[in-house]
């Protein structure tokens, strides 16, 4: 029987971008940064005269660990914050300003490696008391944004984590939009904590204010940065972000629209610092009689000149699937295994992708924040569609992929018949408590057999081993509702039996567990109870036919247990023939034509069906199943033919 496998691996599903285009990635940028200003003079009478006019750029790139200016050209006066332009020419006019920078940006970032305390104590931020009060737009004094964010860091002491939580807060709950509202006139944080909309100013604004409410010193940056999104026109375009401080390390960088915690891309391109987002990009001073100034705003353009090479990945990931064969309709579940490479906090946004058939149930974007060196894992639930055909076996493709495209491939496959999971089961091996990274260090181990036969006995042996350094006292292990209470020493291992009488058909799971206030493990031990493998035999032939006419007996078989037959040999037995169908396993209704032409019909033609199988073990089974056709002549000389046949078939 020939077996109809759709893959539904469509290439356009992979959210990869190619090395040489994700500047995400790169080693540093060289780029070529142009800002170009304009304003107008205007007279308001033929009296109008002007003796001086002033403007002060304060847009303007400087040295830091992540920048550095290689070249800059102006015809204004360069101070280390920024270019000011002087005209003495007393012409009423268009002038015109700005400057181009040669500038290469580094893929760096301010490292924190070990735990910091939070709150953070007074004295270590005596000197950054100016961060720490409400602005225009930053109203940290507000009252629900001061709720929230002490609401977020409740019995929190790690200043990064704390601050994560506030970051990844606003990104989940405010939603980026480009309108007018938000886009013309930056709106006050406690405006975007209650309307949970925005763009990167209001973002970022709520994220500096509730900080600043936690004593946190937080300011506002300013520059261009690269994007993807087809929210703009072109792709570099200026951009917002924070920078918070921490007590021995210094100023760290979390733009929240690009979820980038505690680092920037090195698409960004840093041209000032600041307390609020609505402080001026220009200042502009005129000593002039009726005269009026018109400003337009300023334009930027960004070239690439050169790329560094490619960053080594902070994070390794891979992906474990709970059901590589699961049935029409199951739920399945993906978790993302992600381990930190380095020795200091790393932040990364995952996001899942599976064809549009596939429903994934509850948030695609996982954002962790992983401690140095840590291990945490994150999982998806998933549901398959109801639409498939039975008759068909399907190949669904998993990716799990980063922000900085990072990517882990996987791949399940569903037919009808196999294994389905419900949505409880697939839940209940969701560990939720994330505090506990420990258990990546325990590891479970269950030894079974994989199908046992009704009223046979199921023995499970588990194995649970502590690979970690710390000794665990009091864990609760458990298979099934059988429980007790172990310590686990170091390298330590210690072993669980139970045996269960199978009294019921089907897929059967059980879930081991293990748990104490450091650990919190748990998977399924997954087996089949297989009763006697029957076959259901159809047979659709006609009740008659007449001489010469051709005709097709058509046999159906269907599996009638839940056991699956094996080595199904089908013979159809006619008079002076036999005609043979062999099926290794027998999944599904499966019918078996055959046509016969030029057939020496009688008057009554007995066709037998036999079909015999085995069982897992080798068991035979063996069935038959016949049927009688009547033949029929329209003239004298047919009829003699089926008196001669029906003689033949006699003697044969």
């Amino acid at each position: 029987m020939k077996k109809i496998i759709i893959s539904l691996i469509i290439l356009l599903l992979i959210p990869t971008i190619s090395a040489n285009n994700n500047l995400y990635n790169k080693e540093n940028l060289e780029l070529q940064l142009t800002i170009d200003g304009n304003f107008e003079l205007k007279p308001k009478s033929d009296q109008a005269k002007v003796s001086k006019v002033a403007t002060e750029l304060l847009l303007f790139p400087n040295n830091d660990y992540r920048q550095e200016v290689l070249e800059i050209n102006s015809l204004g006066k360069q101070t280390k914050k920024q270019i000011n332009f002087e005209w003495q020419d007393e012409q009423i006019e268009k002038k015109k300003f700005g400057y181009s920078a040669y500038i290469k940006t580094k893929n760096q970032r301010k490292k924190v490696k070990k735990k910091i305390t939070f709150p953070i104590p007074s004295e270590d931020i005596q000197d950054l008391t100016e961060f720490l009060k409400p602005t225009k737009s930053i109203d940290s004094n507000n009252k629900e944004i001061i709720s929230k964010a002490s609401e977020l860091t409740e019995k929190e002491d790690d200043l990064f984590k704390a601050v994560f939580k506030l970051a990844n807060w606003v990104e989940e709950n405010v939603n980026y939009e480009l309108d007018s509202i938000t886009a013309k006139a930056s709106k006050k944080a406690s405006w975007v904590l209650e309307n949970k909309r925005g763009v990167c100013d209001e973002m970022t604004s709520l994220f500096i204010a509730m900080a600043r409410s936690l004593g946190i010193p937080a300011r506002f940056s300013s520059g261009i940065s690269y994007s993807t999104s087809d929210l703009f026109p072109e792709p570099w375009q200026p951009h917002g972000w924070a920078e918070v401080y921490f007590p021995g390390v210094g100023w760290v960088s979390f733009d929240i629209t690009f979820g980038e915690y505690g680092y920037i891309d090195v698409t960004h391109i840093k041209l000032r610092d600041g307390f609020d987002p609505t402080e001026p990009a220009t200042k502009f001073e005129w000593l002039a009689e009726d005269v009026k100034l018109k400003t337009s705003p300023l334009k930027f353009k960004v070239e690439i000149k050169n790329k560094g090479k490619e960053i080594n990945e902070e994070i390794t990931l891979k992906q474990e699937l709970l059901g590589k064969e699961v049935g029409f309709e199951s739920y399945n579940l993906i978790k993302g295994i992600l381990k930190n490479n380095q020795d200091y906090y790393v932040a990364t946004t995952l996001k899942i992708n599976v064809p549009k058939e596939i429903e994934v149930i509850g948030k695609n974007k996982k954002t962790i924040l992983l401690s140095p060196k840590e291990k945490k894992e994150t999982h998806w639930v998933i549901k398959l569609p109801n639409i498939l055909k039975k008759d068909y076996s399907y190949q669904f493709p998993t990716i799990i992929y980063s922000e900085k495209n990072i990517t882990s491939i996987s791949s399940f496959s569903t037919k009808s018949g196999d294994k389905v999971y419900s949505e409880s089961e697939v839940k209940e091996l969701i560990v939720e408590d994330k505090d506990k990274i420990y258990s990546s260090l325990v590891n479970i181990e269950c030894v079974h057999e994989d199908e046992v036969k009704l009223n046979q006995t199921l023995r499970i042996n588990c194995q649970i081993e502590n690979l970690g350094k710390i000794n665990l006292k009091e864990i609760e292990f458990c298979i099934k509702d059988k429980c007790e209470i172990i310590n686990l020493n170091i390298n330590q291992r210690k072993e669980k039996k139970i045996t269960i009488k199978q009294k019921e058909v089907g897929w059967k799971r059980i879930l081991i567990s293990a748990r104490n206030e450091l650990i919190e493990k748990k998977q399924l031990v997954q087996y089949s109870v297989l009763d006697k493998p029957d076959i259901k035999i159809e047979i659709d032939a006609p009740y008659s036919i007449n001489y010469g006419e051709k005709f097709q007996i058509i046999t159906k078989i269907n599996k009638n247990s839940f056991a699956k037959p094996k080595e199904v040999n089908v013979i159809l037995f006619g008079p002076g023939f036999t005609n043979e169908w062999k099926i290794k396993q027998l999944n599904q209704e499966t019918k078996l034509p055959l046509e016969l032409d030029s057939f020496p019909i009688a008057k009554n033609n007995k066709f037998i069906v036999q079909i015999n199988w085995e069982d897992e073990s080798g068991e035979k089974y063996l069935e038959e199943k016949e049927v009688l056709i009547l033949g029929e002549a329209n003239n004298f000389k047919d009829k003699i033919k089926l008196l001669i046949n029906s003689l033949i078939n006699f003697f044969q």
